[in-house]
Parts: structure tokens; sequence; C-alpha cells
């Protein structure tokens, strides 16, 4: 669904400003869909339902490093190759962890889709919704068909140890999301959910690792969530892998190429999000914001993808 506006909850009313550019409001069930089909129609074969586990590398050249990855499947399979495209999202493949430089914070993410009452979504059409509460943030965009997608952080505490406690505490706290959320209905989709999320994640270029190892999406890189860049960085961290790859270039390359294209964006997003955390920066933010409500546009153009970098 396109999106053409930003509106900011927070305080007394509502903040909006006009986005520069045209977003696009997608689920990750029809956008993986979509990639998986045009992957099969590529020749690429596609294996489902299988758990993978890493097994012992071949030592060809004396170190274990140098040998290949053992991809053990649940089916008894196994699959080796020198080359091995990471993209588990926030979740590691063991033993090879994401160097993190800093401890995850104790944050609870929350996705689940909602359909909203018809004058609700009316009223939040080409429109996204990012709540700023004590401890986190939760956002709200309509995607494809009649639902809208909601997303919520939150610091783990006993009032919000649950979804429907969290829903419970910010519909108290906001008047706006109340109403937005008056007469929704689940789609019968389970909600996901995540723990320790590590914000401000980029992988190091010269991290000692195996040569063969090229980390895509959230292994590389994991930026807040309520920029809503994260699927772009998923997408340029996937299309740059094969562009350096077929070119003959290495892992390393593409991450100091990675950080280069995104590590700008990355940080200023980082900064954003720790500045909103407490109430001091966060007021300090939204009165600037209040009065100049176009700078809102204008951070939204700086956590994004650099339109010069941009591979697909």
């Amino acid at each position: 669904r396109p999106t053409q506006r930003l509106r900011l909850l927070c305080g007394r009313s509502p903040i909006e400003a006009a986005l520069p550019f045209t977003a696009v409001g997608l689920s990750r069930q029809v956008l993986d869909g979509a990639l998986q089909q045009q992957a099969v129609r590529c020749g690429v074969p596609l294996l489902r339902g299988q758990r993978v586990a890493l097994g012992a590398r071949a030592t060809t050249h004396g170190s274990p490093r140098d040998g290949p990855f053992e991809l053990h499947l649940g089916d008894g399979r196994a699959i080796t190759t020198r080359t091995l495209l990471l993209a588990t999202g926030k979740t590691d493949l063991a033993p090879l962890v994401r160097p993190l430089r800093h401890t995850p914070e104790p944050l609870v993410g929350w996705q689940l889709h909602l359909r909203l009452a018809p004058g609700q979504a009316q009223a939040l059409a080409g429109c996204v919704e990012v709540l700023l509460f004590d401890g986190g943030y939760a956002g709200l965009l309509p995607v494809e068909g009649d639902r809208a997608n909601l997303c919520l952080l939150a610091r783990r505490t006993p009032a919000r140890a649950g979804l429907q406690a969290l829903l419970q505490s910010l519909r108290q706290e906001s008047r706006h999301f109340a109403e937005r959320l008056q007469g929704a209905t689940g789609t019968g989709a389970v909600p996901q959910s995540i723990y320790r999320v590590p914000y401000g994640h980029l992988h190091p270029a010269g991290a000692a690792e195996p040569p063969g190892l090229w980390r895509l999406g959230d292994q590389a890189a994991v930026i807040p969530s309520y920029t809503g860049d994260g699927m772009a960085i998923a997408l340029h961290s996937a299309a740059l892998a094969a562009e350096v790859l077929l070119q003959g270039g290495s892992a390393a390359h593409y991450h100091r190429r990675l950080r280069q294209d995104i590590g700008t964006q990355l940080r200023l997003a980082q900064g954003l999000y720790r500045l909103g955390q407490g109430p001091f920066g966060r007021g300090a933010l939204l009165a600037l914001l209040r009065r100049w409500p176009a700078l809102l546009g204008f951070i939204a153009t700086l956590t994004r993808v650099p339109t010069g970098a941009l591979r697909w």
C-alpha cells in the first residue's frame, strides 16, 4: 500500500508531515513469497521446512577456517559449500554468531496483523503512525489487502511482560492509539515476537571469520525498526553481495562496501533511537519537530539507504 505521510504520536497532539518519497507498506509474507517464486523461476532448488545445523569444516588447507562449510539438514542430507550467504535474520546459526560490540538491550519486540474498523482504516490510509512512549515505540501502517501491520518494541517490565498487557498500557497512554485499535480484529495469524534485539549492529569488515561467509540483512546490520528501512537494507545487502560475488570479489570487500553504503544512516537512526528513549531527549526532539514538522521528512530521507547506493 502506498504511504505518503508520517504521523508521530506523543503528547497532546500528533505531529504530521509529508514524506519526501512514496513508501510502500508490504508484509514479509508477500515479499518473501515473491522472492522465493522468482528464485524457483531462475532454477534455484528451494528446500522448505528444513532445520539446518553447521557441522565441522574440512581442513584441506591446514586450517579449519580454510575448509568448506558443512550444512546438515533435518532429513539427514548434507550440503558442502565454500560460499555461505547467511540470511537468518536476527537468529544466529551457531557457531557463526554475530560479533556484537555491545550486549543487546532487554527489549521485547512484537509484530502482528490487524483488520481495523472501516473508519479507522480510512483514517490510516496513506500514512504510517509511530507512537513514542517511555522505553519503546509502536508503529502502525496499512499493508496489502485490508490489513494493517502493527509493530511494538518495549523494555521488558512486569507491567508490559506480554502482548496484551503492552497493548492495554499503550491504550491508556495514548487516546489516539486507543481510538485506532477500537473495533480492530485479528487476521488469524500468530503474532511474532523477538527478545534482545541488537539495534545498531553493523558487521565489522575486518572480523576474524571464514573467508567464504557473507552476512546479509540483519546478520550484517540491524537498524531501529521505527525507520521502516530494515527490509530495504536486506534487499540492498543481497543485491550487493550478488554483485560482488559475480565480479569475483571477496566477502571482506562486500562487507566494506555495505558499511560504506549504510553506515551513516544506521548511526543516525541509532542516535535518534537513543535520544527518544528518555523523557528529556524525547521532549527536546518533539519540541523541535512541533516547531518544524517538515524535519520529519528530512529525517526520513537521512535514515534510508542512499539512492545512489541502491542495487535493486
